[in-house]
């Protein structure tokens, strides 16, 4: 009978222990939270589900919320905080954030996922998931079939790229941009892109101020406009004229992209972005202006760039590109993705 009251006595006491220190946890996890999502204690889950505290289900999260860990978050902490088990005969499941583990010991955000269901029988589905296999299974279907239902077509595109040195240059520019068109226009392009460099002087006060740029790029693209609208270039014909598309202008860089009218309607999703890469390496006296666009179905990105001088200077115009082509992106929203995806745009998805 003394043994028996022993034995009692320590797992009570270990009853004790256990509960005392999963109530310091949760006020650890408490302690580190931020914004609407919070974490229950160890005595709420008792009173919600009688007896000992569940030993292995973390503190329950509140919907899907982001989660700052504390720094030096130890392995058990970040387990937890990756595998929150609500309890219950309904248990969800958060998707174990693999690739955050390394940010989340420095105080990073970790950011959860759709959560995972379990079904009836015990497996483990993410609605999510199975949204991006389905899509990516149809989009293999539909690009093993494309040619059935695909039409491909020429379309001409005049790229003009001028350095003109800050001056206004008054000659005309019919020998530039229309010299080929043809008697009738049966070789005018369909789509028109003039990019220029140094349309004012690049010293200290432009390249600081917004002082002539944007006078400047408007004085060329009504020149350009003029010049492919012009009766002799367009037979004043409505259907041969071009539409300014877009235009972009970072000091001394300017590009502008004009379509012909009978295209106006399948352009879609036009962005543009310009990036600094110059003094500091970010100041616009180097750089590149971009425009990018949906044609029918394909996507076309133009860019002007006006990188390092100097003959020898190979390695700084590479590091200028790579630079501009690191920073250039365009805010196109999720819908036109999806449509990119559809049409085949991004075949890598295949």
């Amino acid at each position: 009978q003394q043994q028996q009251q022993q034995q009692y006595a320590h797992q009570q006491a270990q009853y004790a222990a256990m509960q005392q220190q999963q109530q310091q946890q949760a006020i650890r996890y408490s302690g580190a939270t931020h914004g609407s999502g919070q974490f229950s204690t160890a005595q709420q889950q008792q009173q919600q589900h009688g007896g000992m505290p569940r030993l292995h289900s973390a503190p329950t999260l509140v919907q899907e919320q982001t989660t700052h860990l504390p720094d030096r978050a130890s392995a058990e902490q970040l387990r937890q905080v990756a595998h929150p088990i609500q309890p219950g005969p309904d248990e969800r499941r958060v998707r174990y954030a693999a690739n955050q583990r390394g940010r989340a010991t420095t105080g990073s955000i970790v950011a959860n996922r759709a959560a995972d269901e379990e079904m009836e029988d015990g497996r483990i589905r993410n609605r999510e998931a199975a949204t991006k296999i389905r899509d990516a299974w149809i989009y293999k279907q539909i690009r093993a079939r494309q040619d059935e239902f695909t039409q491909y077509k020429q379309a001409r595109v005049f790229f003009g790229t001028w350095n003109v040195n800050a001056k206004g240059k008054d000659e005309p520019l019919d020998s530039w941009l229309c010299s080929d068109w043809g008697p009738s226009g049966e070789n005018a392009p369909d789509i028109v892109a003039v990019g220029l460099q140094e349309m004012v002087d690049l010293n200290a006060v432009n390249v600081a101020v917004d002082n002539k740029s944007q006078q400047r790029s408007l004085h060329w693209i009504e020149r350009v406009r003029a010049t492919l609208n012009s009766p002799r270039n367009s037979g004043n014909d409505p259907m041969r004229a071009y539409t300014l598309l877009s235009q972009r202008y970072l000091v001394g860089l300017m590009l502008c992209v004009f379509v012909k009218a009978p295209h106006k309607q399948r352009v879609k999703y036009v962005h543009s972005d310009a990036v600094g890469v110059g003094v500091m390496g970010m100041m616009g006296n180097k750089g590149g202006v971009s425009v990018r666009l949906q044609f029918y179905d394909s996507t076309i990105c133009i860019t002007n760039t006006h990188l390092a001088a100097h003959r020898e200077n190979v390695a700084g115009r590479n590091a200028d590109f790579a630079n501009i082509f690191s920073k250039t992106s365009y805010d196109i929203g999720d819908e036109a993705v999806k449509e990119v995806i559809r049409s085949g745009s991004l075949s890598q998805w295949a």
